[in-house]
């Protein structure tokens, strides 16, 4: 079996993030159903699917103006993670049984961790901009964590 490493999904990550563009924000949007598909019906991404929603929101947020305090580089990251899940040829073919979407998960993993100060910020921002401290917030980690 194909071995898919976390310095692997770092270099996916960085590469996309570099190349990102306002075309690859829209389309990542609107693959949007199929990915949240894809994320839904796999057991290794299933547990993702919150952050998943968060993800999207975020990009959405940030193409209509909403929301425009998260790097490029991050918001590159999470175009790039996203659209690597639907992506059927990757590092590991997602038609492999079972292992076929492990890399999907390696990536949007590693995504999470890389931009969760990011997450928390827009989160917070969500919540009406209430500090850490405040209970709207508390379970701010909750919902990044699987």
């Amino acid at each position: 079996m194909l071995f898919f490493s976390k310095k692997r999904a770092k270099h996916v990550l960085d590469e996309g993030a570099a190349e990102l563009d306002d075309a690859t924000l829209q389309k990542t949007l609107s693959n949007r159903q199929g990915i949240l598909n894809r994320v839904t019906n796999n057991a290794s991404l299933a547990p993702y699917i919150s952050q998943v929603k968060i993800l999207f929101n975020l990009v959405q947020d940030y193409v209509k103006g909403d929301y425009r305090e998260v790097p490029w580089w991050s918001l590159g990251s999470i175009s790039t993670a996203l659209l690597y899940i639907l992506m059927p040829m990757d590092a590991l073919p997602d038609y492999i049984p079972v292992a076929g979407f492990l890399d999907d998960a390696v990536v949007l993993k590693l995504c999470l961790d890389m931009v969760t100060k990011d997450l928390t910020k827009y989160l917070e921002f969500k919540q009406g901009g209430k500090s850490s401290g405040d209970t709207a917030t508390d379970n701010t980690a909750d919902k990044l964590s699987t």
